[in-house]
């Protein structure tokens, strides 16, 4: 009788294995370039507590921090063939596979926080999430960078002018190149990793980011004025491997998925929060920092007016319908 009970409960034990059960392991790696210590790497690690918490230690996380597996693009390629399971990635990084994430970053597009939660969460996710999966990737939930602002070295920016002639870092993407040609600046992409020393050696004599995103990666450092322009509000997502996704049973997507588009509830406010602290830091730490007024603002929103219709049609797959979309929405959600 007991050599029958042992058998039976090996069986058991072997089919919940190959079924990818209960005993089932998983290990996901998930990359950012948000340096460790940051509002982003913090929120990751909260995730990492819930979910090997909820499952019990059948799912666990390492994470990689502070560019270790690469720059954005490298990450994303490395995500897409499911050599990692995860990531953590702006929309401007992830624009170069899913365009109609590029349509998010035109200049000047939403007028508040509000309102872009508004448009994302409420009248956009399931486009996205549809958008995001046929490339390889699966969806989890919006993040934040926020909005982006110009650190310069030697040379105060207060008008569009005054970047004639400044080598500035730019991100690789459709929008932000127009943008910065529009504004008659020819800008050089680089890796996150890399821009620090390319401040430092004169690679580069500026570049735009927002204040938190410079004090984590430590690029005040390296200027001595950041202009708050706001130009561009960036998104960002965490999301997963698909050839990863596709080997899991049920349970254990349920779990890394945690409620829809809640796995991480603070990511966003934990961002905005902390905003006029770091505009702070920059002021201690010795970078002027300038607040343009509204009439210096509108020769920058003038230039972004111009972005859009030129490179909306030109980006590619749904990007029409989603920009159509997006004003709608944001007449319905109000500013």
């Amino acid at each position: 009788m007991f050599l029958k009970q042992l058998k039976y409960l090996v069986c058991v034990t072997m089919a919940l294995t190959i079924s990818g059960g209960l005993f089932a392991q998983t290990t996901v790696k998930l990359a950012t370039v948000a340096p460790e210590g940051s509002p982003w790497a913090n929120e990751l690690a909260k995730i990492k507590k819930k979910i090997e918490s909820e499952s019990q230690g059948q799912i666990k996380f390492k994470i990689y921090p502070g560019g270790q597996m690469g720059g954005e693009n490298e990450i994303l390629q490395q995500v897409i063939r499911g050599k990692l399971q995860g990531a953590g990635l702006t929309a401007g990084a992830l624009a170069n596979t899913v365009k109609e994430l590029n349509v998010l970053e035109i200049p000047y597009l939403f007028n508040s926080f509000a309102q872009a939660d508004c448009v994302l969460d409420d009248h956009l996710l399931e486009d996205f999430r549809k958008l995001f999966e046929a490339k390889g990737l699966i969806f989890v939930t919006w993040a934040e960078n926020g909005y982006r602002s110009i650190g310069t070295k030697s040379t105060p920016v207060k008008k569009p002018e005054d970047l004639k002639g400044i080598k500035i870092r730019i991100q690789e993407s459709p929008v932000h190149i127009a943008y910065w040609k529009q504004l008659g600046v020819s800008g050089i992409p680089i890796a996150i990793p890399e821009v620090l020393p390319s401040l430092q050696t004169g690679v580069v004599e500026g570049f735009d980011n927002t204040p938190l995103f410079t004090l984590a990666a430590e690029w005040q450092t390296a200027i001595k004025y950041f202009t708050l322009t706001r130009h561009i509000y960036q998104p960002a997502a965490i999301l997963y491997s698909k050839k990863y996704w596709d080997t899991l049973n049920d349970e254990q997507k349920k779990t890394l998925m945690g409620e829809g588009n809640k796995l991480a509830p603070g990511a966003r406010q934990a961002v905005r929060s902390i905003e006029k602290n770091m505009i702070a830091t920059l002021k201690k730490a010795d970078v002027q920092v300038y607040e343009p007024s509204s009439a210096e603002l509108a020769s920058f929103k003038a230039a972004g007016n111009a972005v859009a219709g030129q490179v909306v049609g030109k980006i590619g797959g749904q990007s029409k319908q989603i920009y159509d979309k997006i004003q709608k929405a944001k007449a319905a959600c109000g500013g």
